[in-house]
């Protein structure tokens, strides 16, 4: 599962004309494309000018799987109160979780893009990122959830894949990764989004 965030009026800095395979296929359904005559030759083409037309217009689509997704999310909360913008409200925050739409509009996306890039510019997001991940190293190990240290029926410990017969792993917040590349990303995406929904 993953968030997809689409630009609300993206800035476009090469048009979609300049990607004509991309223009061909878009509005197909998949069973269309499919069988499509053409399809199975350009097919691969096609999915080259998709990226690239993202690529050049930034602010057209952004994604996250939901791992990488909720420590940005959270950051962006963060950033929101340590600069005082009162963009992202408990409700925004909330529905930022799930895909069903929320977001900010053009002023409100700006506005945290600027603080995001600034927040990377002077030191802030790397604390943030160091400090996050020494309270992650400071989590204890947990009761493996699959074999239950050896206590769980035919899932004994010796078998147990998630813990590598261990019997503990890690806990649910180590898998959740977070890091500067990402925020820069996003920034990017926000600047020309002319605003966005998360979906």
């Amino acid at each position: 599962m993953g968030m997809d965030v689409y630009g609300n009026n993206p800035k476009i800095k090469k048009s979609m004309k300049e990607f004509p395979l991309y223009v061909k296929y878009d509005d197909m359904n998949w069973g269309d494309r499919e069988t499509h005559p053409d399809w199975k030759k350009e097919k691969d083409d096609y999915y080259s000018q998709w990226k690239d037309f993202e690529a050049s217009n930034p602010g057209v689509y952004f994604r996250n799987n939901c791992w990488w997704w909720r420590p940005l999310w959270d950051y962006c909360k963060w950033v929101s109160e340590h600069y005082e913008l009162d963009l992202i409200d408990d409700d925004l925050y909330e529905s930022g979780s799930y895909n069903d739409g929320a977001g900010l509009d053009d002023e409100g996306a700006i506005k945290l893009a600027f603080h995001l890039t600034l927040s990377i510019e002077t030191g802030v997001c790397k604390k943030y990122a160091e400090e996050r991940q020494e309270y992650i190293d400071s989590l204890e190990d947990e009761p493996c959830n699959r074999c239950n240290n050896n206590n769980r029926g035919e899932f004994k410990k010796k078998d147990c894949n998630p813990c590598d017969g261990k019997g503990t792993q890690r806990p649910f917040a180590a898998h959740y990764p977070f890091d500067e590349d990402n925020v820069k990303s996003f920034a990017e995406f926000l600047e020309y989004s002319g605003g966005f929904s998360i979906n």
